[in-house]
């Protein structure tokens, strides 16, 4: 199965190591939800993981998500980290001068 990287961050975020709980608790978010569009895209993630997925690998499939999110996140820190301590712009203007 594929999934974007909005899918991944909602079922990072909302995903349980249960296929029957992730499935229910998938479906009332999509109830909660207001925009039309991002209703939609629920919707279409709901089945997917509901179709797509089955309940034997389902556990497995949770587990490699949540460590390549864990991945992803921590990446992603470390790059606001070194953009923080970066004086880049300014070697960059003083060169150009």
């Amino acid at each position: 199965m594929k999934l974007n990287m909005k899918e991944k961050k909602i079922l990072y975020a909302y995903a349980c190591p249960s296929h029957h709980n992730t499935v229910t608790r998938l479906k009332w978010l999509t109830a909660l939800t207001v925009d039309p569009e991002a209703k939609g895209q629920m919707l279409h993630l709901t089945r997917k993981i509901e179709a797509e997925t089955d309940e034997s690998w389902y556990d497995s499939f949770y587990h490699r998500l949540r460590m390549e999110m864990d991945e992803y996140y921590r990446i992603k820190h470390r790059l606001r980290v070194l953009k923080a301590n970066t004086d880049y712009e300014e070697e960059l203007y003083e060169e150009a001068v």
